[in-house]
């Protein structure tokens, strides 16, 4: 069992918990493993391929071992290992819960950019409850994939995110969609409110221009290195995105993409 966090710490992650319904110490007590929730069944849960390894031969968990399973969407059972195979763990569901998730969404549409940034910036959604992340391709945007490389960065960008999960012990996982062309989804973007971080003397501060009542959903434009060209942004504004500011410094990409998150979460997710 990992130590306790300090104090302070300890205190903080318990109010997070009491907001959000999670339970201490199950919350962050017990070894986590990702199961699908098309994969669930009622009452036995089977771990297999790359959880079942982790579990089995990196864990060394054994039959009568109690492990944590979640879905990625809430979902997450306290289980006790029946059985444990060269290929499969079963585990018998003992508890069930089901977590809610923020009353507002924030889906994140960042530019693509180098891979290690990139990773990580995907690293602290999840940490920070994006609901989902929408790569862009921008006119500026340095790095391009397509075809069986672009579908093998998706499974490890997917696999980084759910391990990321499972480290700070959160039930979600946000949804990650394959790279758009911004002009071919600028159209479709459906949010309560529209934010596009930008140095500009138009950009307002995210209190003057919050909505009394926090949103449904919110999404987020964020540049690449360069930033979006002053086309981008003209279309971004002509399709209903505010200027936002996040202060007088420059910031890199996936800086701007994490302080964005991290402000719109304690505003409309534990700020009220």
């Amino acid at each position: 069992m990992p130590p306790r966090p300090p104090q302070r710490a300890r205190l903080q992650l318990e109010d997070i918990a009491k907001r959000r319904h999670w339970t201490w110490p199950t919350f962050m007590s017990l070894p986590r493993f990702h199961l699908p929730g098309s994969a669930w069944g009622s009452h036995q849960l089977t771990l297999v391929e790359d959880e079942a390894a982790h579990c089995a031969r990196v864990m060394r968990k054994q039959p009568g071992d109690a492990i944590e399973i979640f879905d990625g969407q809430g979902r997450v059972a306290v289980c006790e290992i029946t059985d444990v195979s060269k290929h499969a763990v079963q585990a018998r569901v003992t508890s069930e819960s089901r977590v809610e998730p923020f009353a507002t969404a924030i889906h994140l549409f960042p530019a693509l950019i180098k891979a290690e940034p990139f990773e990580w910036l995907l690293e602290k959604a999840v940490e920070l409850g994006a609901a989902s992340v929408q790569p862009v391709i921008t006119e500026r945007t340095v790095v391009h994939l397509d075809g069986p490389q672009a579908e093998k960065k998706l499974a490890k960008w997917r696999r980084h995110m759910i391990e990321s999960a499972k480290q700070c012990h959160t039930p979600f996982v946000p949804r990650l969609e394959a790279p758009k062309t911004f002009r071919s989804l600028l159209p479709g973007i459906d949010a309560a409110l529209k934010l596009i971080p930008a140095l500009s003397e138009h950009s307002r501060t995210l209190k003057q221009i919050a909505p009394p009542i926090p949103p449904a959903s919110v999404a987020v434009l964020i540049g690449p290195e360069g930033d979006f060209t002053a086309e981008e942004e003209a279309e971004a504004q002509k399709a209903g995105f505010v200027p936002v500011t996040l202060g007088p410094l420059v910031l890199r990409a996936e800086t701007a993409a994490i302080s964005t998150l991290a402000v719109l979460g304690h505003e409309f997710c534990l700020g009220r």
